[in-house]
């Protein structure tokens, strides 16, 4: 790797302050004209204190402006691979190895696993090409969906088509779209949501500044249901953390935006300082004002466990005001949060019934492919999506990656982990199913997943293996069929090469459309030839 990438790891070794956010002075630089102006947070008082959470503050955060997507250019174009840094583990050192399980999972030997039934999976509408590469790996792509337009988000930039396929913008920066300062060397993540109770899309990236040892989530969020106009921006600074893997989230009165934030521990290593979570008043956020929020640092899971990782905000599907959040708990079960309130006086609140899995999720086997040795990075078992309806006394399904075996095989593979929780909204949540979805001798990874307004679900997920090139396919539990089923999955676009990158990528996207509230939008990404990067593809579904 030459050295300008082995910088994207060096970190300052420093006396680090608190990781409690400051006041920042000084007037902000926004890009291509937008306005400008100071970013101040104000700190409450004191520290209140909350069920599983050691550091609770308030701030108030200035909007750094506004800006037209239509004036920002097209991103240059690069001469080298940039390649972004992988999520940063809980623990230090890279990925292990998955262990072999102690017992067979009970699964088919052939055909894809959770006993698919007769129906077929969600029918495919439309698709269309995607962003592709521009010599950044990889691409993390998100999809978010507005009465008449697509939002695609991936690392190398964003762009907004029509839902006929055609571009309406070019390729947004994304430093250009979210105003980040030149100083913030480290930049990556997008997610983004459309919300259809505010008629607004959200943004969010982050950043790390390492010379002024500042972290950062870049918000942004639509002025109209428009993604091709304006939006207003701000800046939410972690000081003295690096809030890695951000999580997006939406309810009726609140945005959540959650990371994994990291302090540099020289020697280009890092240390975890806990799972954080920031909640924004969601109507000061829609009229460009001045927004109130709570930041919920070091948050816990219940009787005394430890540190949480990798907390999912969920994305409302239907009306309500605590913003659910969730966390893997171990291999075993799934920890649940609400956020409740208003901003400045929101509260977090950690259930003590924990819903625990049938199956364990286990660490994923990187995947293989045609032609080549080189593996396919699955990542790890963290949760990578979640979204609540108010079903079954409030669900939330979410997804991640999981080792799995197959009767009559030794190897182990990766499989999708798909999880619904009932109850949310009572004091008993419980797990109503999951479901462990692959096959022998393929490898699945990287669900991601929406509900329609029948309470049917769309998963996305990549798949290959040592005769299957990358590639996307979805499948879809159907709210009729039997519970801890899938159908047989169907191919949104095959791949066509092996990837022999550096980085495949850590998360699909999936979508509702708000004018149906049936179609389930889907983006992920695949390998094809004539590049040595990545692809990606866009697809409409909807169950008949």
């Amino acid at each position: 790797m030459p050295n300008k990438q082995r910088m994207r790891y060096a970190f300052p070794s420093q006396n680090l302050a608190g990781a409690g956010m400051q006041k920042i002075h000084g007037p902000f630089r926004a890009a291509l004209g937008a306005v400008s102006c100071a970013l101040v947070l104000t700190l409450a008082a004191g520290m209140a204190r909350a069920q599983g959470v050691s550091d609770v503050s308030t701030a108030t955060v200035e909007p750094l402006g506004m800006v037209d997507v239509r004036s920002i250019p097209e991103p240059e174009a690069r001469e080298t691979i940039r390649i972004i840094r992988r999520p940063l583990s809980k623990l230090s050192g890279q990925k292990r190895p998955a262990p072999l399980a102690t017992a067979d999972v009970p699964f088919a030997s052939q055909g894809e696993a959770a006993d698919p039934i007769s129906e077929a999976a969600a029918n495919l509408l439309f698709n269309f090409e995607g962003i592709e590469a521009s010599n950044l790996e990889p691409p993390d792509p998100h999809v978010a969906v507005g009465p008449s337009e697509v939002l695609l988000a991936t690392n190398a930039g964003l762009r907004v088509y029509n839902k006929s396929g055609s571009p309406i913008t070019g390729l947004l920066s994304p430093s250009s779209f979210f105003g980040v300062p030149s100083q913030f060397e480290i930049q990556s993540d997008p997610k983004v949501l459309y919300d259809a109770a505010s008629g607004r899309f959200f943004a969010v990236w982050i950043a790390f500044d390492q010379q002024a040892n500042l972290g950062a989530w870049f918000v942004a969020v639509s002025t109209s249901s428009s993604a091709s106009g304006t939006f207003f921006r701000y800046q939410i600074n972690e000081t003295g953390n690096l809030p890695d893997y951000p999580g997006l989230g939406i309810c009726s009165d609140k945005l959540v935006i959650t990371a994994n934030d990291f302090r540099p521990a020289g020697f280009g290593g890092f240390s975890f300082t806990g799972a954080v979570a920031v909640a924004l008043n969601k109507s000061q956020l829609t009229s460009g004002s001045s927004v109130s929020l709570n930041r919920f640092g070091n948050i816990q899971l219940s009787g005394g466990a430890g540190q949480a990782f990798t907390i999912q905000p969920a994305q409302s599907l239907t009306s309500t005001s605590s913003c659910n959040m969730v966390s893997l708990r171990g291999t075993n079960g799934i920890q649940l949060y609400k956020i409740n309130g208003l901003p400045p006086s929101a509260t977090l609140s950690t259930s003590t019934t924990v819903p625990s899995l049938t199956t364990a999720v286990t660490t994923p086997v990187d995947a293989t492919q045609p032609g080549t040795t080189r593996r396919v990075d699955t990542g790890d078992t963290r949760l990578l999506d979640a979204t609540y309806r108010g079903v079954n006394g409030g669900s939330i399904w979410t997804s991640s990656n999981t080792g799995c075996r197959f009767s009559g095989s030794s190897t182990t593979f990766t499989c999708i982990n798909v999880v619904e929780l009932s109850n949310v909204d009572g004091g008993s949540p419980s797990r109503r199913q999951q479901i462990v979805f692959g096959a022998s001798g393929l490898y699945y990874y990287f669900p991601a997943l929406r509900t329609d307004s029948a309470n049917n679900m769309t998963v996305v997920f990549s798949r290959s293996g040592s005769s299957e090139f990358p590639g996307v396919r979805y499948t879809s539990h159907l709210n009729a069929a039997a519970l801890n089923t899938l159908e047989s999955s169907v191919s949104l676009i095959g791949g066509s090469a092996a990837y022999t990158g550096t980085r495949w990528g850590d998360y699909f996207g999936a979508a509702l459309d708000p004018t149906d509230n049936r179609s389930i939008w889907i983006y992920g990404e695949y390998k094809r030839t004539g590049s040595s990067l990545w692809h990606t593809r866009v697809g409409q579904t909807q169950v008949p």
